[in-house]
């Protein structure tokens, strides 16, 4: 009776160690994606110079590299519905918007060099359904 009563406890309190590690899981993420939208959420609508478009670009290609996002054939990052992100650049000379990684690809301390003491304000921001995270910037140049 001893061994029977002490299996029942001992499954109960794995039980409850799991469920808790669950909700710490749970909440460590959520306040990932709070941080982390906090920073991108920081140049919505603001002027900033073309040396923060660049940071936010790094971070952005860092952040789609740690989560493993996969590429396409013509070297964008793939929307994943969780966890992507990507960034277009409307240039005033140009009729389409630059992507991140065109412009990680033709070298972005040359985008610096060029265009960092330019003004860029976000105009539009997109954020994934499923978990909340930012999925897309739009930088217009000012």
């Amino acid at each position: 009776m001893k061994k029977y009563v002490l299996s029942i406890i001992t499954i109960v309190l794995i039980i409850v160690a799991i469920i808790a590690y669950k909700v710490y899981d749970y909440k460590v993420n959520q306040n990932n994606m709070a941080n982390n939208n906090k920073t991108y959420n920081s140049f919505y609508e603001k002027e900033v110079l073309g040396t923060d478009v660049a940071t936010l670009i790094n971070k952005a290609i860092d952040n789609n590299n740690k989560n493993s996002v996969e590429k396409s054939d013509e070297g964008v990052y793939i929307n994943n519905n969780n966890n992507s992100i990507n960034i277009d650049i409307k240039f005033k000379d140009l009729d389409k918007p630059i992507s991140m990684e065109r412009i990680d690809e033709l070298d972005s301390i040359k985008f610096v060099q060029n265009f960092g003491g330019f003004s860029f304000k976000c105009t539009k921001i997109e954020y994934h359904e499923k978990t909340g995270n930012v999925k897309y910037m739009y930088f217009e140049q000012v």
